[in-house]
Parts: structure tokens; sequence; C-alpha cells
């Protein structure tokens, strides 16, 4: 039996050890968590039915936090305020990652470091929900270490305009309005942010504009976002490099259901422009070009029967990209996954999910996740699953050509054998969670220096290992919270990979979201960072607001107090203390 096997086998062992186990200790009565429902990535599956490892973000809590509150998650930024965002989950690479807007994914082919460009005011989220580990077997290609969901807010009547200052010059501008149709409420949302930047060459000016509509039956979105930035160090440290983007995505959903029967077909439209300059002060001298895009169709249709519920459907994907650098390019995606939740009792729940995808140029892929839910007692669930997921090389990775940096176009996808166990607590004000995980990942890619030429490669093996604690309190008047991540990540050739290895062994955070007397809110949160190989970190944020009359809010907020002096990315400072001021104004 070869390692594959054998990690199929002790996959499989497990899983059903679980389900014959605890289906002899379930009994009738119901059980129930917490009432929520998760989009991502169950197509609204209740959320104590979920195997796997499921953090929803929402509220004042997403509003002050973000969804970096959760230790498995990180968005490594060569730049502030969402300049350049690289998305990593349990220590995966920014390539390893699924995003999805409203369950329908997003994609950028072109590379991956543009993925979290996305229109997407955080005043117009409902939740966003952070799905670590592998979710190939729904989504497909890129769910190799796991998945973020991001929910609209049903639109509504209604205005908000706020502005702010802050160091560095840095200014902010954010208006909102809500119209009455018809149809139903339209909001148009527009922002700015801007800043001469910390030093020379990382100034930036980002200008995003939402229009949408969502209720019950359908949502219809359009964003645009624009992206100017000075590049210091991003990519070489020989020149001032200067970069700009700009973003469109267009999203329609509509759902039509009966008694037994729920089917919201789906479309999503993804342009990306990115214009890249090595010299700013010589910009002739050497410069690229790309536009990527992304056209998808998604249609999951959910039956429901007195023995099982089922999730099945079709995916379709056609992404392009027209480069100076890297040449015109197609791909083309078809995909049909199929996922099945037997009723045993209400009690256990257990899940196998499979999809099988058909990629141009590529070899077809078969993934899969097996799950069981377990409701102990009315306060506690235990969960595991395991599955394999799969990523496809970026255009960026088999194509590039410059004199010192290489593409591959032998690559072949990136593979990994996710395992994981856990439990979720739930009793009166008390919340508190625990995830033991283990991926196995094969061919992983990475940009590799031999001599003087830097190439893309599979590395042979990446195995990671580690654990996720969370923990919450719901005073009346404060609100604390904990989470700490631990990994540990062994591979070949680590030491000489551009993106591999850099990665936090601990990551902890302790916050609190508090209600103070005369209308105040206090959000703190203070963060420890040990990097592998590398430097600790002691981040502390703040934001605290005074409410006027119901329709002013005064904010003062600040970033890295103690002016911690780190890298997120090799070179490239991260920001240092920031401080700011913000008056907004709604009715």
């Amino acid at each position: 039996m070869n390692k594959n096997s054998r990690i199929l086998f002790f996959g499989l062992t497990l899983f059903t050890s679980m389900v014959n186990i605890n289906a002899l200790a379930a009994m009738n009565n119901s059980y129930l968590l917490e009432e929520v429902k998760v989009t991502a990535p169950a197509k609204t599956q209740n959320l104590e039915k979920i195997s796997q490892e499921v953090k929803i973000i929402k509220g004042k809590t997403l509003s002050y936090f973000g969804p970096e509150l959760f230790s498995a998650f990180k968005l490594n930024e060569r730049g502030a305020f969402g300049v350049q965002q690289d998305l990593s989950i349990r220590g995966s690479s920014f390539e390893e990652n699924l995003v999805t807007i409203e369950g329908i994914r997003v994609s950028s082919p072109q590379t991956a470091h543009h993925l979290m460009n996305l229109p997407l005011e955080k005043d117009i989220l409902e939740s966003v929900e952070i799905l670590p580990g592998g979710a190939s077997a729904i989504y497909g290609p890129g769910g190799f270490g796991g998945e973020v969901n991001f929910n609209l807010k049903p639109s509504s009547p209604g205005y908000k305009f706020s502005i702010g200052y802050g160091s560095y010059n840095y200014k902010d501008f954010f208006g909102k309005l809500g119209f009455s149709s018809p149809f139903s409420p339209i909001n148009i949302i527009f922002s700015q942010q801007k800043a001469d930047g910390f030093i020379w060459d990382r100034d930036f000016d980002i200008r995003t504009f939402n229009l949408y509509t969502k209720d019950k039956r359908k949502t219809i979105f359009y964003g645009f976002q624009e992206k100017d930035f000075g590049a210091r160090n991003f990519y070489t440290g020989k020149y001032p490099e200067w970069e700009s983007t700009k973003t469109h995505i267009f999203l329609a959903k509509k759902n039509f259901y009966g008694n037994v029967w729920f089917v919201e077909p789906a479309f999503l439209y993804r342009v990306n422009y990115d214009t890249y300059v090595l010299d700013r002060n010589n910009p002739d001298f050497y410069k690229n070009k790309h536009k990527s895009q992304v056209f998808r169709l998604n249609f999951p249709l959910r039956y429901e029967t007195a023995p099982a519920d089922y999730l099945l459907g079709t995916e379709l994907s056609y992404e392009t990209l027209d480069s100076s650098r890297l040449g015109d390019h197609l791909r083309q995606e078809v995909g049909f996954y199929l996922w099945i939740y037997p009723k045993i009792n209400h009690k256990v729940f257990p899940s196998v999910g499979v999809r099988y995808d058909t990629i141009s140029k590529n070899k077809d892929i078969f993934s899969y996740n097996l799950g069981l839910a377990y409701l102990l007692n009315s306060t506690l669930k235990l969960r595991s699953s395991f599955g394999f997921s799969y990523r496809i090389p970026s255009f960026t990775e088999l194509y590039y050509d410059s004199p010192t940096v290489k593409g591959n176009s032998s690559l072949t996808p990136e593979k990994a054998y996710n395992l994981e166990a856990g439990f979720d607590y739930s009793k009166d004000i008390l919340t508190f969670s625990g995830t033991i995980f283990y991926r196995y990942g094969k061919d992983i890619i990475d940009w590799i220096k031999t001599d003087n030429i830097i190439q893309a490669q599979n590395i042979e093996t990446l195995k990671t290992l580690g654990f996720t604690i969370d923990g919450k309190i719901n005073f009346t008047k404060v609100k604390p919270f904990i989470s700490y991540t631990y990994l540990n990540q062994i591979a070949e050739n680590l030491s000489s990979a551009r993106y591999t290895g850099r990665y936090l062994t601990h990551n902890f955070i302790l916050g609190v979201l508090a209600h103070l007397p005369y209308n105040m809110e206090l959000a703190g949160e203070l963060n420890y960072r040990k990097y592998y190989r590398s430097e600790e970190v002691y981040l502390i944020n703040f934001k605290i607001q005074k409410t006027f009359y119901k329709h002013t809010t005064l904010c003062l907020w600040g970033k890295n107090l103690l002016d911690e002096d780190y890298e997120e990315f090799k070179g490239v400072k991260a920001i240092p203390q920031w401080i700011g001021i913000n008056i907004e104004v709604k009715f």
C-alpha cells in the first residue's frame, strides 16, 4: 500500500469508526447549538450539521475587527488598508484558498496576489464565513487550504456619510445612499482612502463603488475598485515600483423553491486590470499590463427527502488572460458536485461530498469530503472530517518570462489531504471551540532560486500540523474573546522557497468589545505573532467611538500602537503606528 493509499485508508477508517460509535449512542431528541444557517459551504445548511470548523463573523464584531479576529485566518499585507493582501488559512499560501461572494466562487487566473481585490465595502457585509480545511469537494479548484465567503446585507433605504483623517496625511471618505423602489431597495456606496505613505513609494489611493439590491429571493450586485499605489520592495528592491489595479465584479442570482427543493442559479463576471511599472520615475523602462476575465455560472439544487438531503449541481467557468508579459491564454472548466446528508437521527449528521472537474490543459480531478457531526448534548457538538482538495497553477506560475524569473509550463496541480477533529460548545453566555488538524500537501508550487534564476517548481511535500482554540463570553456590557492558532510545517526546499515557510507558528488574539457609559463603545485587540524562524511581534489596535443624538458618531482609532518594526513579507515594511479620527452621520 503506497503513502497516498495509507492516508486515504486512515481517513476512511476514522470516519467509519465515528459513524458506528456515535450511531450506537444516538438518541431521538432534537438539539440545536445555535440558530445559524451557513450560506457556504453547505448552501443554507444548519450550523450544527456541518462537520468542518466554521467561523461566522457578523454584526459589530465584523465592523470593528474584521475576519482576522479568527487566528487561523491571515491577510498578509504588502500594503496597508487593503492595498494588496495575500490570503492565508492555516498557514497556506495566497494561491491555495478560495474566495466566494454569496456562495459563488471568485478567482484570479493571473495571480492570487489580486484575489483579494474585492470591491466590497465592510458596511454592506452581513457576515463573513470562514471554512478552514479543504473546500474543493464543493467549490473545485483553489480549495487546497480553505474558503472565505462574503455575504451582503439586504439592501435598505437610508443615508450615511463619513470623513476621516489620520497619520501620514491619511484621508477617507464614505457615502451610502439607499432608495426605495417598486423592484426592491437599491443601495449606492462610494468611498476613497488615500495617504502619502509612511515612507517614500508607499503612498496609495483606493476608490470603491458599489451598486446593488438584495432581498430573500434575489441578489444583483456590481462593484468597482481602483487602486494606485507605490510598491516599494513588493517584488524587487532595486527600483521604486508602482502598480495600479482596476477590478469590476458583477453578480446575479435568483432562487426558486418548493416544499422539498431549492434551486439558485447564479452568474458572476470579474475583470481585473493590472499595470505594473518597475521604475515609477521612468515608466517606459519596464512595464507589464494584464487583463484577466472570469465568467462563471453555477446551478445548485438542494432536495430534501426522508432518508437524506441532497445538494447537487454543476459549475461552468471561462477564464482568459491578455498580458504583455505572459501572453494570451484561455482556461475552461466544467464541474459536477454531489453532497449527501443522511438522516440517521437528531444527533448524528454524517455527510459525503464529491466533485468531478474537467479543466482544459489539466487532467480531470476528482475531489471528496467525508464528515461527521455528533451532538453529544444540547450544548456540545463533536465533529470530524477528511477530504482531498487541490489547486491548479496560475498563469503567472506557468508562463511568466523575464531574464531572472521564469514560469514553468510543466507544473502539475497541488494536492492536499485534510484531516481534522474538533468540538463546539455553547451554553448561556459562553462559546468555546477547538480543532486539531493535519494537512498533507503534494506537488506544492513555489518559486525556487537556483544560481541566478528564480523558477516556479513543484516541491515534493508539505506537511502542516496545528490546532486552533476560540472562545468568547457575551456579558451584557462587555464581550471578551480569545483566538489562538499553532502551526508547524515541514517541507523540502523550505529555506529556498519564496512563499512557503512564511507563516505564523503562534498567532494569539485577545480582544474585547465593550459598551461604555455616555453612549460610548470600545473595541480593543492585542495580537501576539511569532513568525517561523523570525521575530516576535506584539500589535495593539483599538477603536473608541461615541454617538451623539442617535445620528452622529465620532470615532478615534489606532493601529500598531507600540510602533513595532516588522515585516509580513521579507523586505517589505509593515505599517508603523497609525492613528486617525472619523466622524459619521446617518439617517
